[in-house]
């Protein structure tokens, strides 16, 4: 799950991780259950610090559908880009404790992640990156023609709401209990 980038040579190293393999079975097991997962990636050093992380996982996470409440299993593709840099100290007046603005985000730009002592802990990465590709509302996968495939309560185009209708309750005034004092 650790890749000591000391042994990444020059021109960069290929890896394939997956179930079959079972590098990263233990920290996903909680995230995809049972199902399969295949990573691939690429790391290359840019310089004597800093290396080039490229890649993908593809997988399936266990959710419940938000629609009709059934397990289904999420497919989740994901690709990354980061830049891998070593961990900066962080006291409270640097200026790298300063928090940056969603503005000041490259648009279409790899990420940043941090490394300690030339080790790269790719399984926590790698589930960060399909923790964060689960929606907050999962539904039930589309068919090709967008209709969900095996919801119980299709969609077709409607809002989901709850409509009850609340009892209508005239408020007492406060000031009522005020008609009651006698004054001497």
């Amino acid at each position: 799950m650790k890749i000591k980038l000391t042994e990444v040579p020059e021109e960069g190293r290929s890896y394939s991780w997956s179930t079959e393999t079972g590098e990263a079975n233990a920290v996903l097991k909680d995230i995809v259950g049972s199902n399969h997962y295949q990573a691939e990636f690429f790391i290359k050093p840019l310089n004597s610090r800093d290396f080039d992380l490229t890649g993908r996982i593809v997988t399936k996470t266990p959710e419940i559908c938000s629609r009709c409440g059934i397990d289904i299993n999420y497919p989740v593709n994901e690709k990354f880009h980061e830049i891998l840099i070593p961990k900066q100290d962080q006291p409270r007046n640097s200026k790298y404790s300063k928090v940056n603005h969603v503005s000041d985000l490259p648009a279409d730009g790899p990420e940043v992640s941090e490394y300690e002592n030339m080790v790269f802990d790719m399984g926590e990465f790698l589930h960060e990156i399909v923790a964060l590709a689960a929606p907050f509302n999962p539904a039930c996968p589309e068919n090709v023609d967008g209709k969900p495939s095996d919801c119980r309560i299709p969609e077709e185009g409607q809002l989901f709401s709850y409509n009850e209708e609340m009892p209508v309750e005239k408020p007492q005034n406060p000031f009522a209990v005020l008609k009651n004092i006698k004054l001497n």
